[in-house]
């Protein structure tokens, strides 16, 4: 068994004395030293509290009596912690779902569900999800919020310290790359590449959010000059805010900051959060109405997960919808999130958009969505969000084994012609 996991500290909640004793024997089998555990969500709390090193993986159990596990993830929840979680139990799949998303939803970082019984492979997947190495630490909202403040955002665009990350989208049909999604990051000093959950709220209440924006914008168009003068078919797609939806300026804003290059307009799509729609729909309708006319594209992000209505999407000049990842995420395995992935596809397509379909971390589940009629496919399957000179080295890489398919894919095309010509001789 695995023995490089020394490092790891794992607590296990479960109020069956014996499945902790079988859970924490597996663990220790694959090499985790310290094992910690309790038998319900208080005693929980306690070995929580009581820690100096940090809890790396929690397994929690959600059926206990006393303090069961949803009320376990609300107070660690509020106390902002930061490790990984892990849902295990036998209670039922749609419920366990919810349950995840619970977790999700109050910033809790879940990277699986177990279904009891729990088996060694089981947890060495786990082990080694865990410790997947990343080249850079991109700091959860739950860890950083409140730690920065409007002076010190302020000087990070001075400084020219917000950079852009970048994560490609492909075609459903081709498989080749189409677009890229152009993702800001703060380069802090002290904690590396913090995203933007965990500030951004306090550059939209500080007035700073058309500069922001517009750095942004600026910095992916100039990338995507680059990239066309090389001769690379590309669009891109930005992140606005729509907090100043009440500008009636906002066109001409976004419009200057696409100006001073050889980039077309039509190049650049703008995405629009879902939950950000409708506060005053004339004046939404005003202002994107006339972005669209300035040429730009625009994108109904997170789709599913706002209060977007029929008249939304009858009305508001959008030419993409993208659906957000919990209608994609292991859509294979569970029929309910098949079906409303296959209803919002169909519904986009019924409104002349182009379907992207986000979040996609597995091959069943990318096959899946090119099945039913999606346009364009990204997530972390595809390759996670890069520098530009990464994303470089990606593509060429990439565009080599997707030409090294299709040849592949021609040539049994060719030699089932061919058969099927012989076999018409042979009649």
């Amino acid at each position: 068994m695995n023995k490089n996991k020394k490092n790891i500290r794992v607590l296990i909640l479960d109020d069956d004395k014996f499945m902790l004793e079988f859970v924490s024997h597996l663990f220790r089998e694959l090499g985790v030293s310290e094992v910690l555990v309790a038998e319900d969500g208080r005693a929980g709390l306690y070995v929580l509290s009581a820690q100096i090193d940090p809890i790396d993986l929690l397994l929690c159990d959600v059926e206990m009596p006393g303090m069961d596990g949803i009320e376990f993830l609300r107070n660690i929840a509020d106390q902002k912690y930061t490790g990984k979680i892990v849902l295990f139990s036998g209670v039922d799949a749609d419920l366990l779902k919810s349950i995840e998303r619970l977790a999700i939803v109050r910033g809790l970082e879940v990277i699986g569900i177990l279904s009891k019984p729990v088996t060694i492979e089981s947890l060495a997947a786990l082990l080694k999800k865990l410790s997947s190495p990343t080249n850079k630490t991109i700091y959860p909202a739950t860890q950083l919020k409140c730690i920065f403040d409007a002076e010190e955002i302020k000087r990070a665009l001075v400084a020219d310290q917000i950079k852009i990350f970048f994560q490609p989208k492909i075609s459903a049909a081709s498989r080749r790359v189409t677009s890229v999604e152009c993702l800001a990051r703060w380069q802090h000093e002290k904690y590396g590449y913090v995203s933007p959950d965990n500030f951004i709220s306090i550059v939209e209440q500080n007035g700073l959010i058309n500069d922001f924006t517009r750095t942004v914008l600026k910095k992916s168009v100039q990338q995507l000059d680059v990239w066309l003068q090389q001769g690379l078919d590309l669009k891109i797609s930005v992140n606005v805010s729509m907090v100043n939806l009440d500008r009636f300026n906002l066109p001409e804003i976004y419009q200057e900051a696409v100006q001073n290059s050889n980039v077309p307009i039509d190049r650049v799509i703008l995405e629009i959060t879902e939950g950000k729609l409708g506060k005053d729909f004339a004046q939404s309708l005003d202002i994107l109405t006339r972005i669209r006319l300035k040429g730009f594209g625009l994108s109904i992000d997170d789709f599913g997960t706002g209060y977007a209505s029929m008249e939304t999407l009858k009305y508001m000049p959008f030419t993409e919808l993208k659906i957000d990842r919990i209608f994609a995420h292991n859509a294979t395995e569970d029929p309910a999130t098949r079906v409303i992935l296959e209803s919002s596809i169909k519904l986009g397509k019924a409104f002349g958009l182009n379907v992207v379909v986000e979040g996609i971390e597995t091959a069943a589940d990318c096959e899946l969505v090119a099945r039913l009629g999606c346009d364009e496919i990204q997530g972390y399957f595809i390759a996670k969000p890069m520098p530009a000179v990464e994303f470089a080295e990606w593509l060429n890489d990439y565009e080599k084994k997707n030409d090294r398919f299709a040849s592949g894919d021609a040539q049994d095309n060719k030699r089932n012609n061919d058969v099927s010509s012989i076999e018409k001789i042979l009649r």
